[in-house]
């Protein structure tokens, strides 16, 4: 039988669906085999770290997507709130309408390895400032601005936990609706 070769793209692609949908401690080496047709020697040749080093590459690339659909945009040109409003409907692709968990949530629950974990953390710690900065830039005091943004990312992940639980992303969407009026309005 031929190796099935597989895209880099499409491997972690296909392993940030399964980390979302079974956490880091759901998703076994095989699991990642089974879904992308390769052996698992293939896995160990490309990522010799195994699991820990796959959800490393996952959450690179994660961080790579927020710089360029959310982090970049919040501090280009236009308005705040336009700004605001082309990073919700960038994170509305990324969330699937609120069909697909939060990667950095899915990751983060134990087993991971502490650069992993650290890896998260500075990606978190990263929204939080650049939708500070928003809100400041809105007009709001730091610490309005550090308020708000904590309350948005709170509102964020949790709604994205209620589109899981209940099966209904609605809130999710609203979440994303209200996002330019809680960083922007006074």
């Amino acid at each position: 039988m031929a190796h099935r070769i597989v895209s880099d793209e499409v491997f972690l692609a296909t392993a940030l669906d399964l980390f979302r949908t079974y956490g880091f401690e759901g998703v076994s080496l095989k699991q990642l085999a089974d879904a992308t047709g390769l052996e698992k020697a293939s896995l160990y040749y490309r990522y010799p770290g195994g699991k820990d080093a796959i959800a490393m590459a996952i959450a690179g690339g994660v961080v790579t997507w927020l710089q360029v659909n959310v982090f970049d945009p919040l501090v280009g040109s236009g308005s705040p709130r336009k700004r605001v409003s082309f990073v919700a409907e960038r994170l509305r692709e990324f969330y699937v309408g609120g069909s697909k968990s939060c990667v950095m949530e899915a990751l983060s629950i134990r087993g991971g390895s502490e650069e992993l974990q650290l890896a998260l953390k500075e990606a978190m710690q990263a929204l939080g400032n650049a939708f500070t900065q928003i809100a400041k830039e809105s007009g709001h005091g730091l610490a309005a601005a550090r308020s708000k943004a904590e309350d948005a990312i709170v509102r964020l992940e949790g709604s994205l936990i209620l589109a899981r639980v209940l099966g209904d992303t609605a809130c999710f969407e609203r979440m994303l609706k209200r996002l330019p009026d809680l960083l922007t309005t006074p």
